[in-house]
């Protein structure tokens, strides 16, 4: 009989806790609307990182596809909602130095760990109107890199870190987004 009694001590805690699964969840925004169409607008880049704008565009266009309710529509295509943003920082910063070693002479000073900051920007814009229906500012992504022998071999790694924080922004704000924090 107490076995009988377990899994239904469980759910009803469940029920009491608060617990609510997303995809449940009646959807109140306007914005949330299954089917409507949502365009990218070109991304600004006020930094000096050649291409970082077009990384971060790109990985937002790959999340809308594949996790959101909107149809992707080309930049020159009238839409329901647009989706505009602006890279605000780029930053690379030495954390650790070598302090070098006898077979390695020159590579005392060198960074062998680098932290990789990215500051964007984000807004949804009513596609009728205008109207900026939210606006996301300075979302800050950071993530900690180890240099092998010297700091040049970060810029064979930076593409790849670049993808890989322009992915993190993009599911972070369609989940802000999506979950209906405004």
């Amino acid at each position: 009989m107490a076995r009988n009694l377990a899994p239904a001590l469980a759910g009803f805690l469940l029920l009491g806790c608060g617990y609510h699964r997303l995809d449940n969840r009646p959807r109140a925004a306007a914005w949330m609307v299954k089917g409507q169409t949502v365009r990218i607008a070109t991304f600004r880049n006020n930094t000096p990182k050649l291409g970082a704008e077009e990384t971060f565009r790109k990985a937002l266009e790959n999340r809308i596809v594949a996790a959101s309710p909107w149809r992707l529509v080309p930049q020159s295509a009238a839409s329901r909602w647009v989706l505009q943003g602006a890279i605000e920082r780029y930053e690379v910063r030495a954390l650790g130095l070598s302090l070098g070693s006898d077979s390695v002479k020159g590579s005392a000073g060198s960074a062998t760990r680098v932290e990789v900051v990215v500051v964007a920007s984000v807004q949804l814009l009513d596609g009728v109107t205008g109207d900026v229906v939210i606006t996301r500012p300075g979302l800050t992504f950071s993530n900690q890199y180890r240099v092998d022998q010297n700091f040049a071999s970060f810029n064979n790694q930076e593409l790849r870190v670049l993808a890989t924080l322009s992915d993190d922004f993009a599911e972070s704000f369609l989940t802000q987004l999506l979950e209906g924090s405004d």
